[in-house]
């Protein structure tokens, strides 16, 4: 199989994403498989670039993050409706020093999975951290503004044509993603 570059298509942007590892990792996937379980999708980079090479018919997309699980719903779903939130909760930064902290201060009272997106995409070098309640804390990276509305509107319709009616989701625990697995499947883990 031919190494091809990875995309550009890529969501959801963090520290740890296997975007730039993807067309490595999808050398190993077996011909002829109609299923590709990824049960820490994070990112979901191998399923995106595995959906985008024609590796898989179906995908499964799972995480026992569930507000990144409800994340993904809004990509493939919801591009829109997610796009237009996100350029709200982004442009109103422009005008408030303290809107990053009151963002996320609002995620972790309600787990918005919109302003999940925008904390990821502007926290410091995209390196998400949670503390032991599961509160955001990571801080607003001063350098940058974080991924531009036009970009994120790009890349959700783009992933979300790719993916839709294709790929199912799951959240929870790994084994119990998997346990439907059949020997047509593939399972990439890549365990945090």
């Amino acid at each position: 199989m031919r190494i091809m570059k990875p995309l550009s298509i890529q969501p959801i942007p963090y520290q740890g994403s296997k975007r730039s590892l993807a067309p490595r990792i999808c050398q190993l996937i077996p011909e002829g498989i109609d299923t590709l379980y990824e049960p820490f999708a994070g990112s979901a980079a191998i399923t995106i670039y595995a959906a985008t090479h024609r590796q898989a018919e179906r995908f499964v997309i799972g995480d026992s993050f569930g507000v990144l699980i409800d994340l993904w719903e809004m990509i493939i779903e919801k591009p829109t409706e997610l796009s237009e939130r996100y350029s709200e909760i982004w442009h109103a930064q422009l005008d408030n020093p303290h809107h990053f902290n009151e963002v996320r201060a609002a995620y972790n009272d309600k787990a918005d999975p919109v302003q999940l997106l925008y904390l990821v995409a502007r926290c410091v070098k995209n390196a998400v951290r949670f503390n032991k309640h599961g509160h955001f804390t990571q801080s607003a990276d001063k350098r940058r503004t974080g991924m531009k509305p036009d970009r994120v509107t790009r890349t959700v319709h783009a992933v979300s044509k790719l993916l839709k009616g294709r790929v199912e989701r799951y959240r929870g625990d790994f084994e119990a993603c998997i346990s439907d697995a059949r020997p047509s499947v593939c399972v990439y883990i890549d365990a945090p």
